[in-house]
């Protein structure tokens, strides 16, 4: 890339009819990018200028366009030489030109939009362009990325650009400490993952003093992996817990007794809907075990949310497929990934009767502290940007929570991967038996092959089938994660089969030959790397990064999807009635010929798709009404730590504070005065959040008594809140008043303010209150209704788009 300068060609996309009609009816995809061939052309023409200038003359323009955009000129005036600059600063700092196909790109983020650039197009160096630009104003730019390898990863790869631009860089990680963590937030340019910023905004909105605080108000972020961070991830809290005092937990007992119950008896369930509910018979038989007298009565409702909580993990919770159990410890399995989850819980009642289940040690319980999901901190930023390689799919969804449109950008080469047809089987069984001959068959040919599984549990066992057919294969799933590296390096050499989860599905490079890609031309004369799907996931999208492994830059590849009719997305939610009885022949060993059943296994995804759309709007209504009182506590805190309030705390007793002054000095009464606001405030919102979580878990108990749930949730909340505004100013007043001076200082530990002993952060799993959402819109009817609701799913979210698109108001820009 480092040679002569290539001929300015505008970039541009296929339009057909239904990209143009998706337009003109107010689409969430842009696919036009004409409106970028005039800058385009400049940046081009200016390359021959750039060329010959010395490295601190480049640095000097980069420079001067800062002094210019901090002196009041927009982005629009000076992108265009400023990308320029960033083309030929990456040509001398790494060897790579930048395609204009990246330049686009670059400029549809500038504008604050999700890019949809195919895997392998270069999505790091792209967002170097408007990362840079960003940072010129001195605000500071945050690129989010999926995990730290990758944070770490890109900043040192990308820092010799912005270095020759006269820009800082930095990385944060998990283990850096709160001075290192501040300096690096005051770089220009820091990469982070989103999970490790939250957190860090989290504890800023805990700290006691501003010296503390480690982050500068938001600016600017560029999302990598967007749809995942933005979508599959956003409803995930974030949360900050500390050690307030523990409490005996009844998940033990509780454990034991939901394990003598039975099946069909004491409790009913439908498997693959994910719901669990006691009988008459089992209500009576827990009453009678527990000596609790009706288990529905008021008292009992904690009691009655924890029972639930213990079936729930009994029966619902697979081990291997939700979860693993690793050095003695729940570790949760995400199921967009395969990957383990760092620090995961699911809602403590929830991982405590899980962990009872499987006879662990509970862990240190604790109070939660703060709580955000990610979703409201990306809403945190002023601006918003972000790049995935499966943006299209969720486009709707982007527009409607953050106000972002998508803009498709071809590739750089044409892709020549060959999507080849699903293959459909009647039964298991059989799948395997035709994946396994499949893969030996490729293997022997000596091409690579990459077989991508739903779950670990599956990952291991077509492993071993594999393995008994005389095939040798690497196992990549969430209990050998440490060996990932190793594996996905040698993934693309001559014959390599890997088994693996979805954690090869998104920010896996396989490289064609091998570690050192001696065999390249080998590999690419057989055709590639081969991808082989076992089965459909919920998502389209992530079948489509296990696709998206193979045929990247041009390279030949080929993936296919075997698949049968008892996979869990058509068993779970009783579509598979969908494929009409004509074309479900009995149980056989050939595939099933018909391209009708093929369409129908689309439309069940797609129509699973919208449930779970449909299901991350529900919860969002439930959980914006919270997110709200936790931005007005968190605004009044951060006045009262910053000096720009003082609580009016004294109105009431204006002589105490007198006497106080007298004895202290104006400035320790002052620190005295946040210090305790601070702390009752702090104390205030756990409490509230801990009433709020105790409601949550057993809002599916209210569908029962025949009230709405979203109704008496927002209800409760809403109550709580404007009763703890009220105790908080009285429990400060209260304290203020029984402060006393001991040695010339307010005595603050005599009246109980002081910080928690120790504070930790962890996520929770949203699985278990989707499922009860899910279950609530679906309601109770069983099979019939679930398949009624798929059927009319789609239809109801084009009513809705409808309605929204003609008299709905057009989402704000984030903030």
């Amino acid at each position: 890339m480092k040679g002569v300068v290539r001929p300015q060609a505008d970039v541009r996309n296929r339009i057909g009819w239904k990209e143009r009609l998706s337009r003109l009816r107010g689409g969430a995809v842009q696919y036009d990018l004409q409106r970028y061939d005039t800058e385009l052309a400049a940046m081009t023409r200016m390359e021959h200028e750039l060329r010959v200038l010395s490295d601190q003359r480049l640095q000097d323009r980069a420079s001067a366009v800062g002094h210019a955009v901090r002196a009041g000129q927009t982005r629009a005036q000076v992108r265009a030489s400023f990308f320029a600059l960033v083309r030929e600063a990456s040509r001398r700092a790494l060897g790579q030109r930048p395609f204009d196909v990246q330049m686009v790109a670059a400029l549809a983020l500038d504008d604050g939009r999700v890019v949809e650039m195919q895997t392998g197009e270069g999505k790091t160096l792209t967002a170097v362009m408007p990362a840079a630009l960003g940072a010129l104003s001195g605000q500071g730019v945050h690129v989010l990325t999926f995990n730290d390898y990758l944070a770490h990863r890109d900043a040192g790869w990308m820092q010799p650009i912005y270095r020759m631009l006269g820009l800082s860089v930095a990385c944060v990680q998990q283990p850096l400490p709160a001075a290192d963590r501040r300096a690096a937030y005051l770089a220009d340019v820091t990469y982070v993952t989103a999970k490790e910023a939250g957190f860090d905004h989290l504890r800023d909105c805990l700290a006691a003093e501003s010296g503390a605080l480690v982050h500068r108000p938001f600016h600017y972020a560029v999302v990598d992996e967007a749809d995942s961070l933005m979508i599959d991830e956003a409803r995930v809290p974030l949360v900050v817990a500390g050690s307030i005092g523990g409490f005996e937990s009844n998940a033990p007992r509780l454990a034991a007794l939901v394990a003598s119950l039975r099946p069909g008896v004491h409790f009913d369930t439908d498997e693959y809907a994910r719901d669990v509910e006691l009988t008459e018979a089992g209500i009576e038989h827990v009453e009678q075990a527990l000596g609790c007298g009706r288990l529905h009565r008021d008292p009992n409702y904690t009691l009655l949310t924890q029972l639930h909580c213990a079936l729930h993990a009994r029966v619902l919770l697979r081990k291997d497929v939700d979860y693993i159990i690793r050095d003695g410890r729940i570790a949760i399995v995400d199921e967009f990934t395969g990957r383990v989850v760092q620090d995961r819980h699911w809602p403590d009642g929830l991982q405590a009767a899980l962990e009872a289940k499987e006879g662990i040690t509970r862990g240190t319980d604790g109070q939660i502290l703060g709580s955000m999901t990610l979703q409201r901190f990306l809403r945190g930023y002023t601006r918003l940007c972000g790049m995935t390689a499966t943006a299209r799919e969720c486009a709707s969804e982007l527009q409607h929570l953050y106000g972002l449109e998508v803009a498709v950008i071809p590739t750089h080469l044409p892709m020549i991967r060959n999507d080849r047809p699903d293959v459909v089987f009647t039964h298991r069984e059989v799948r395997d038996r035709a994946v396994v001959d499949e893969v030996r068959r490729a293997s022997a040919a000596g091409r690579p092959v990459l077989v991508g599984t739903p779950t670990v549990e599956e990952s291991e066992r077509l492993a071993a089938l594999l393995l008994a057919s005389g095939v040798n294969c690497q196992v990549l799933n969430a209990r050998n994660d440490a060996a990932e590296a190793q594996i996905v390096a040698e993934a693309g050499a001559p014959g390599a089969v890997t088994i693996s989860t979805n954690m090869a599905g998104r920010g896996t490079d396989i490289r064609l030959g091998g570690r050192a890609g001696n065999d390249r031309e080998h590999v690419t004369s057989l055709g590639g790397l081969y991808v082989i799907g076992t089965s459909r996931h919920e998502s389209r999208r992530v079948d489509l990064q296990l696709r998206g492994r193979a045929g990247r830059q041009g390279d030949p590849g080929e993936s296919r999807f075997f698949v049968s009719l008892e996979d869990d997305l058509l068993v779970r939610y009783g579509i598979d009635c969908l494929i009409p009885e004509r074309f479900r022949p009995a149980r056989r060993e050939e595939p099933i010929g018909d391209p009708v059943v093929r369409r129908e296994i689309a439309r069940a995804q797609r129509i699973v798709e919208g449930q779970n759309l449909e299901i991350r709007r529900t919860l969002d209504r439930y959980a914006s009404v919270l997110e709200e009182q936790h931005r007005r506590v968190m605004d009044r805190r951060r006045g009262i730590l910053l000096g720009v309030d003082d609580g009016q705390v004294w109105r009431a007793a204006p002589e105490q504070r007198e006497l106080l002054v007298s004895a202290a000095g104006e400035r320790a009464v002052r620190e005295a005065e946040r210090a305790v606001a601070l702390f009752h405030i702090d104390r205030a919102w756990r409490d509230h959040l801990a009433q709020c979580a105790d409601v949550r878990e057993g809002i599916h108990l209210v569908r029962l008594g025949g009230q709405d749930p979203l109704t008496f949730y927002t209800s409760e909340v809403i109550q709580a809140f404007s009763r703890m505004e009220e105790a908080v100013g009285v429990s400060v007043l209260e304290a203020l008043n029984a402060l006393r001076i001991r040695n010339g200082v307010p005595d603050l530990e005599a009246i109980g303010i002081k910080a928690p002993a120790s504070t930790w952060t962890y996520l929770v799993n949203d699985d278990p209150f989707r499922n009860r959402i899910g279950s609530m819109l679906t309601g109770p009817g069983g099979t019939t209704v679930a398949i009624y609701a798929a059927v009319m799913m789609p239809l109801h979210l084009i009513a809705w788009g409808l309605v929204e698109r003609f008299f709905g108001r057009r989402p704000n820009t984030p903030r």
